[in-house]
């Protein structure tokens, strides 16, 4: 396997598998369950289009906007797992107010990897925290956790390798729509009391975009790309899952980057909160281009029920998890072929 470690000491997880192709998978995972009990799992996709890409065309946006074929088109650029090629860093940040105004933050710094998958299968991130509170770990503590952690990755491995990939016979397969250009993160944040959950929500991109009516506001240049920004509402009479009920209350705006038909911002505010352009976000994410090889990740992930906490069936948080140091690994393996020593 040919990589290049983002962290010094990965290369030692990396080598402690015995498959010789434990490849590091990036995913979103806030925190686990200890932490700030927010995760996000990872797939992999068992066919080579998405089915939300299947038999799309690129949508009209020059001289007018179809919307509804945009909206469709940025839904499949985002449904990608290429995610399961990179590793990266989340650094979680969680704020809660007490009774009496003070505010406590919490902070951890993870490194993050997942075992390789197989076409059509799941798996869930083991987590390395370097750093705590501004205060990173020792490092003999950090060296058998990632010890910990390369064996977790090895027997999941393990379990894999014995399991069936999943196949499809999809018309995907001929090479019928569009192809996706970075993945979209599903994240949940979950609140338990005397070890019950007793609250959660979902928030995903995909998700504000299939029932939202989108109203083309202006184009910008952001970040020297054009980009159009959209104002979204809630449709009327959508049904929403209890984790997704808030949706049903929050407008805002989201943004589509013109070339790629990506979404690259979204954030949003209660409807009946005044002066929104001035007041936090209640939900917030953000995406950014890797220049190389120019496919688009999560950057910024923010579910804010410190501020607005009768809004996220019962999280009274603040949960931002910022992403960066994106790394790919590859997945390659070739046959190495050693020369016999030459008699002298």
């Amino acid at each position: 396997m040919l990589y290049s470690a983002p962290f010094p000491e990965t290369a030692m997880i990396l080598n402690y598998s015995k498959t010789l192709r434990a490849t590091l998978l990036g995913i979103l995972l806030a925190a686990p369950v200890v932490a700030q009990n927010a995760r996000v799992d990872v797939a992999k996709e068992s066919r080579r289009i998405p089915k939300s890409c299947e038999r799309l065309a690129p949508a009209v946006i020059d001289s007018s906007v179809d919307v509804p074929a945009l909206v469709k088109e940025a839904i499949c650029k985002g449904a990608g797992d290429m995610l399961t090629e990179y590793t990266y860093t989340v650094n979680s940040l969680k704020r809660e107010k007490a009774k009496n105004g003070k505010v406590k933050d919490e902070t951890f710094v993870y490194e993050v990897f997942i075992p390789t998958l197989k076409s059509g299968m799941r798996a869930k991130g083991v987590l390395v925290v370097t750093s705590h509170n501004g205060v990173a770990v020792p490092p003999k503590e950090l060296e058998k956790e990632r010890l910990e952690a390369a064996e977790k990755i090895e027997k999941e491995e393990e379990k894999i390798a014995r399991s069936q990939p999943v196949t499809t016979t999809s018309e995907s397969d001929n090479g019928a729509g569009l192809f996706p250009l970075g993945t979209y993160t599903r994240s949940s944040v979950t609140h338990s009391a005397f070890g019950m959950k007793s609250g959660g929500v979902i928030f995903a991109i995909a998700d504000f975009l299939r029932v939202s009516d989108l109203a083309l506001a202006r184009r910008e240049n952001i970040d020297g790309r054009d980009t159009l920004v959209f104002v979204f509402i809630p449709r009327p009479g959508i049904q929403f899952a209890e984790n997704e009920e808030y949706m049903a209350q929050v407008s805002g705006e989201i943004w589509i980057e013109r070339s790629d038909r990506i979404v690259t911002r979204l954030i949003g505010w209660p409807i009946a909160a005044k002066s929104a352009g001035d007041a936090p976000p209640a939900v917030y994410a953000e995406m950014m281009r890797l220049p190389q090889p120019g496919i688009w990740f999560p950057k910024v992930i923010r579910i804010n029920g410190a501020d607005y906490q009768t809004l996220f069936n019962g999280i009274k948080t603040d949960s931002t998890s910022t992403y960066s140091n994106y790394i790919r690994f590859s997945t390659e393996v070739k046959e190495v072929e050693i020369e016999q020593p030459q008699k002298p």
